[in-house]
């Protein structure tokens, strides 16, 4: 008989990142707000996206379950079942896809879609899921469904949903920063250690290379502006209380929540300047 043990992993291969659910439903939702109409293709592009993303998790598992783990897990069994479910379901989304998308821009999509969820496998698989080169990869292909939308809605990619996903991208990037910046000095002020300023000086070259990405944003609409130099500001501050025992000690749930509301405002302001 083949032993079986509870798995290492969390037993749930729904996303766990709060962070990434947000990055995909917004630029989806200012897309629909942007241009205000509906079109029957915007469900399939929907499915075929959420199913790519809620595919990395079951795939994840069975890497670890042939080349980590050394027994059988249970969780692996779920996982196939997961993903005998996705692939038809992103099939069957892509075969509607053709009567409204150009092939091209299809397999654009299938391209990158594919490509990034090998990436992020291999580099969870290897112990690098926290890799920040991983989460701005993730952050620029989560915040590609303002485009699927726009193609959708569109029958094209206009010029509005170039700008919603550049936007929304470097938005993500430069949160993402001050997030390991954070986790940075948390962990010099646990430890007691020389505190690293790597992602510190990083996230603050992010937040200036917003400014300079607002001025250009100003020539479509000084509402693009405000959703960049609004995102940098709060940042600054944030980074600039970083050396504060009590701006440390707050909770991650309610950085969450800040972080949220922000992601919201951004929004609303990339909404008032690309409709």
């Amino acid at each position: 008989m083949n032993p079986t043990r509870k798995p290492e992993a969390s037993p749930s291969l729904w996303p766990r990142e709060h962070g990434a659910i947000s990055m995909f439903v917004q630029p989806l939702v200012c897309a629909v707000v942007i241009v205000h109409r509906w079109h029957w293709s915007i469900v399939p592009a929907i499915t075929a996206a959420g199913a790519m993303f809620l595919l990395r998790e079951p795939l994840v598992v069975l890497a670890r379950q042939r080349w980590v783990w050394r027994e059988p897990h249970a969780e692996a069994e779920r996982a196939k079942r997961w993903i005998a479910l996705l692939v038809p379901l992103m099939v069957i989304s892509g075969g509607l896809l053709l009567y409204r998308w150009q092939f091209s821009w299809l397999i654009a999509f299938a391209i990158g879609s594919v490509a990034m969820a090998a990436y992020a496998t291999w580099m969870t698989v290897h112990n690098r899921q926290r890799s920040v080169w991983l989460q701005i990869a993730s952050s620029a292909a989560l915040t590609s469904t303002g485009m699927a939308a726009a193609i959708s809605l569109n029958d094209g990619a206009a010029p509005w949903a170039w700008w919603l996903w550049l936007l929304s991208a470097a938005q993500a990037a430069a949160a993402i920063l001050v997030v390991h910046a954070r986790l940075e000095a948390r962990i010099a002020a646990k430890t007691k250690k020389p505190e690293s300023v790597a992602f510190f000086r990083a996230a603050v070259a992010a937040q200036v290379a917003l400014v300079p990405l607002a001025i250009f944003a100003r020539f479509i609409s000084p509402w693009l502006t405000a959703a960049m130099l609004l995102p940098a500001a709060v940042h600054a501050y944030e980074l600039r209380t970083l050396r504060s025992p009590e701006a440390l000690a707050t909770p991650l749930r309610t950085i969450g929540y800040r972080a949220m509301a922000l992601s919201i405002a951004v929004s609303i302001l990339l909404i008032l300047g690309l409709r």
